[in-house]
């Protein structure tokens, strides 16, 4: 349970989190201090350190103030910053490379060269990951099964949108537009819908109203909707018209929906069994006839709820979203993204999600809605 505790807070609430951190970056920026200093003048290298520690001090200033919802400069300076950062540290693997390329090829760059080649590919990078942080793709999966008859159910997955002071009004409602244009029966939300201090949130609430699902929006919380207050979460969620699950099922449109909560896995119940493990297995005899979706925010497949989903949807790893983590495992318990089949029987899917934490960027990693047309159909 060690790795679960790491998520008790943000990793920005670490103290580790900003020494390890802040090595780093103030090591990045000396290292292209010492490059610019060689290849030009003291003074320009002065300049470079003078904007290094502006850049810097400001993203830092603006993440540790409480003010950071309510203020748009601030919210401005922290994204700057930390897309500055992320720049720096594009650029130095970047002049790695780079350099090991040259150095084979006996030479082939000089070291003015060697910069401007390693910045501008980094400006590159970000830049394009800047544009795919912003563009939601539709991504559309079919899930057999013969328990639904001849019919066929539409349901949409939105998860990890992290709507706070870094993610706009203009992702949302793109958000939202791609959720209507699916024509879903029933919309899931799979958690860490916000963040930061949820109380007026009117604009954003009103927004998500706007989801059109003729069964209903369903939705349970992930490990941020714990951060700033599970109540406030909840509170904020039943504003937008969804229907919060908290370790419970219901039946919907000829299949039933459970969720669980986010720390229903550390838990434990009668026969050692968690308390999302319960859920499941008290659903067994209803699941032999009824196509069983099961919604929880991190892509963990318990022991005992093996063999008794026909579908489990998970976000949480935002697909890796940023370099060098190309894959979605990180560090972090569970599977990688995508659809698959799982052996004891059922589907696994772990969506990107729509939002982002931290730069407003993604590398590989593109932001998503997930539509799944439940039927008798082809996998």
């Amino acid at each position: 349970m060690d790795q679960d505790a790491a998520f008790e807070k943000r990793f920005s609430e670490h103290p580790s989190f900003w020494l390890m951190s802040g090595a780093v970056v103030v090591f990045l920026h000396y290292y292209f201090y010492e490059i610019i200093r060689a290849i030009s003048c003291d003074a320009l290298g002065y300049a470079w350190l003078l904007w290094s520690a502006v850049m810097i001090c400001s993203c830092v200033a603006a993440r540790r103030t409480a003010e950071i919802n309510d203020r748009r400069l601030l919210r401005w300076i922290d994204r700057v910053g930390g897309v500055w950062a992320l720049f720096i540290f594009i650029a130095f693997l970047t002049h790695l490379v780079f350099g090991t390329i040259g150095y084979v090829m006996g030479g082939a760059f000089s070291d003015r060269a060697l910069l401007v080649i390693s910045f501008m590919a980094a400006a590159l990078i970000v830049m394009l990951g800047i544009r795919q942080a912003n563009m939601i793709e539709t991504v559309r999966m079919d899930v057999p099964t013969d328990k639904l008859g001849d019919g066929t159910l539409r349901v949409v997955q939105l998860t990890d949108l992290h709507l706070g002071p870094w993610t706009g009004k203009m992702l949302l409602e793109q958000v939202v537009d791609k959720i209507n244009a699916a024509k879903p029966d029933i919309v899931v939300v799979t958690g860490d819908l916000a963040d930061g201090r949820l109380s007026g949130r009117e604009r954003e609430t009103d927004a998500l109203k706007k989801i059109s699902a003729p069964l209903g929006v369903f939705a349970v919380t992930g490990n941020h909707d714990y951060y700033d207050g599970l109540r406030d979460s909840l509170t904020f969620m039943e504003a937008a018209g969804m229907k919060v699950l908290h370790t419970e099922a219901v039946e919907v449109g000829g299949i039933i929906i459970a969720g669980a909560d986010d720390r229903d896995h550390l838990i434990k119940q009668e026969w050692n069994l968690t308390r999302s493990e319960t859920l499941v297995l008290s659903l067994e005899r209803a699941q032999r006839e009824k196509f069983l979706l099961l919604l929880r925010h991190r892509p963990i497949v318990e022991l005992g709820t093996q063999g008794h989903f026909d579908l489990q949807l998970s976000g949480h790893t935002h697909g890796g979203q940023l370099f060098p983590y190309f894959t979605s495992r990180h560090i972090l318990v569970g599977h990688d993204r995508g659809l698959k089949k799982l052996k004891c029987g059922g589907y696994l899917y772990v969506s990107n999600g729509a939002g982002y934490v931290g730069p407003p960027v993604r590398l590989l990693a593109p932001p998503e809605i997930t539509v799944f047309d439940i039927g008798r159909n082809d996998p």
